[in-house]
């Protein structure tokens, strides 16, 4: 979450609104993607017999908000200041300067001369970090727009899918997506698809945030999808373990993500107040069924014996058919639901013993 907000900014620039509202428009997607993971890695403790934190090894809520709760202050007043109406860039410098004093309230925290020193050095280097990407950023779209090839190949996708085919064109954007994304910083790899694959989804009909968000979100998944998953290669390093098992296990429990983007583009009202004279029992209803959905699919992936999860997993699936019918397009209901037969089948008929 932290290396991907400064792409709020970048993305509120280039389209020309408030950080506010790049950041509701992706306040439910997000909420539905985490809740999704944290219900896989639920179950697949589960399915691995693992077990939490014991009681007395968990620190104590109340406890830790005494003795350094003060240090939100800085947060609270950058939020503030960003609702205020104030850029992103004078909110940040102040939230620093109010860091400080904050910093002394108690002497725990209190920031010498030397941690001032050493937090200013540490700020410095992710700067150049960051200018670097943006070097990069800049040479890659000048190289694009010089050559024309990203209107060349969006026109190209528009050629093949045709106006109007959204799933389609959102497919082949997708998996474009992925591919620019590789192995790209989350800034970096969202400028990349802001010029070559945004273009396509809004010549297909997808509105200027849905497109802006599903191009985004592929980018960033391009870290946990093979063969140039870094998060994964970073995570199968520390854990030890096989690089391309653990990018497809991480692939399995962030499935959400791959499929909440279809989502949104097809049903806008789940990027909040992106679309406009929608009623606010429109949003709670497509925001219930999206949860059943992306709940639904977890339990599906977990891999866990049907029998112990019968109930449960039947009233998802009649649920998760409700939100098909809601959020397909007309005609697409009942093929979908004829997948949810099958895959009902194939889970019975090969679910572990």
């Amino acid at each position: 979450v932290g290396a991907h907000h400064k792409v709020g900014f970048v993305m509120a620039e280039f389209m020309c609104v408030s950080y506010t509202k790049v950041m509701l428009a992706a306040a439910i997607p997000a909420f539905l993607y985490y809740l999704s993971l944290l219900y896989s890695v639920h179950l697949e403790a589960k399915r691995l017999g693992l077990s939490g934190l014991s009681k007395e090894n968990i620190p104590q809520a109340g406890k830790v908000l005494r003795e350094r709760g003060h240090l939100l202050i800085p947060l609270v007043v950058l939020l503030a200041l960003m609702f205020t109406g104030y850029t992103p860039l004078f909110a940040a410098i102040m939230a620093i300067f109010v860091t400080i004093p904050v910093s002394w309230i108690r002497k725990e925290t209190r920031m010498d001369l030397e941690t001032i020193v050493r937090a200013t050095v540490e700020g410095s280097r992710s700067a150049i970090g960051v200018g670097i990407s943006c070097i990069i950023i800049g040479v890659i779209i000048g190289s694009v727009n010089m050559t024309s090839l990203g209107l060349n190949f969006g026109n190209l996708i528009l050629r093949v899918v045709g106006d109007g085919h959204l799933f389609l064109g959102g497919l082949m954007v997708m998996i474009m997506s992925i591919i620019l994304g590789m192995g790209v910083p989350g800034v970096a790899a969202y400028v990349i698809v802001y010029v070559v694959a945004v273009p396509v989804l809004r010549g297909v009909g997808a509105t200027e945030m849905a497109a802006n968000m599903f191009c985004l979100i592929y980018a960033c998944l391009s870290n946990i999808t093979p063969p140039v998953a870094m998060s994964s290669y970073v995570a199968a390093g520390i854990a030890d373990s096989n690089m391309t098992k653990t990018s497809l296990i991480a692939m399995k429990l962030g499935i959400a993500g791959f499929i909440l983007p279809f989502f949104f583009l097809n049903n806008p009202v789940l990027l909040y107040g992106s679309t406009e004279g929608v009623a606010v029992s429109e949003t709670i209803r497509t925001f219930a069924t999206a949860t059943i959905g992306v709940l639904a699919i977890a339990e599906g992936l977990s891999g866990l014996p049907m029998q112990k999860y019968s109930t449960g997993v039947t009233a998802l699936r009649l649920v998760t058919r409700v939100m098909l019918h809601s959020l397909l397009p007309e005609g697409a209901a009942i093929p979908a639901s004829r997948g949810q037969l099958a895959l009902l089948v194939w889970n019975t008929a090969g679910r572990p013993e």
